[in-house]
């Protein structure tokens, strides 16, 4: 998910050759995928428009099984309404699903710097980190901020396990390059050990 170019036409019911091309580098989906979510997307929302609440009937239906409250929903639509207008379009779509499953490495711990990094900016601050822990760790249980797990507390040492001063911004390539580095930061993030 690092390219954050929206296709301009992302509201259209027609996908011109020069979107398929853009939408299959930037999702790494087949020319047929993004044909058939295209359709899909236009059948279930005409307006071609996914609204919040239209996004969190259907996170219902893809949610991991561990998020029984769906914590994550208005975190994740905050992270794929690229433009902030409170709506999804189509490319939005395609890259919120495409992303959900990285092929390596790399591409996963991208895809978990873009959950962090809601305000778009390229950037992840201690805020945002902790708030992106603080609903992971609700999901899997480990919520008690009594406890060694506290987001902020968590959100901190990973600041300082990365060399980042809590009053700095994380880059993407510092986390990536960080995780890879430090095997607890990688299982933390589910990247394994």
């Amino acid at each position: 998910m690092g390219n954050n170019a929206i296709v301009k036409a992302g509201t259209s019911k027609v996908l011109t050759s020069q979107d398929i091309a853009l939408l299959k580098r930037q999702s790494r989906l087949s020319e047929q995928e993004i044909r058939n979510l295209h359709e899909t997307f236009w059948n279930d929302f005409p307006t071609g428009r996914l609204d919040k609440k239209g996004f969190m009937k259907y996170y219902e239906d893809i949610k991991d099984e561990k998020d029984r409250t769906s914590i994550l929903c208005d975190h994740v639509f905050a992270v794929f309404d690229k433009n902030h207008d409170g709506t999804i379009d189509f490319n939005e779509f395609l890259l919120a699903v495409s992303v959900g499953t990285p092929h390596d490495l790399d591409s996963h711990l991208d895809y978990v710097f873009e959950m962090c990094d809601v305000s778009g900016d390229g950037k992840v601050d201690i805020n945002e980190l902790a708030t992106f822990l603080s609903a992971s760790l609700t999901i899997v249980g480990k919520a008690d901020e009594n406890d060694n797990l506290g987001p902020r507390k968590l959100a901190a040492d990973i600041f300082n396990t990365l060399g980042i001063s809590e009053d700095k911004k994380l880059i993407k390539e510092e986390f990536i390059k960080g995780c890879k580095r430090a095997p607890h930061l990688r299982e933390l993030f589910g990247g394994g050990k």
